[in-house]
């Protein structure tokens, strides 16, 4: 039960939602891409993010200065089947300004080839 309680605890909080359906757009990103699409400071990013990794809804691997994140392949299905269903209940509208959003920071990370603005 307490996994349970756990795994619903780290997913009520709107940003941390906003996490997760990034990460079922894109496998996996970069902490400088959650908090530059979802205009999030760095520390408030960070919070989230260590909520979500204390859960284990999320896994991270550092790569070079960035730390990257995704959603734990060791999710049991019922937690992986609830993810899903709350990616597939998001307003599509939601989820286009989010797309939209991730698109627009991309081509800007892109063209200066690093995440630091």
């Amino acid at each position: 039960m307490k996994k349970f309680a756990q795994f619903f605890k780290s997913l009520s909080d709107e940003t941390r939602l906003q996490i997760i359906a990034l990460l079922k757009m894109e496998p996996e990103l970069c902490v400088c891409d959650i908090e530059n699409v979802l205009a999030l400071t760095q520390s408030k990013a960070s919070r989230h993010l260590r909520y979500l990794l204390n859960s284990r809804v999320l896994a991270d691997e550092r790569k070079n200065v960035w730390v990257y994140y995704r959603i734990n392949e060791e999710l049991g299905k019922p937690e992986k089947d609830i993810l899903a269903t709350f990616y597939n209940s998001i307003d599509k509208k939601h989820i286009e300004e989010l797309h939209q959003k991730l698109g627009e920071w991309k081509k800007v990370k892109e063209s200066i080839g690093t995440c630091d603005i």
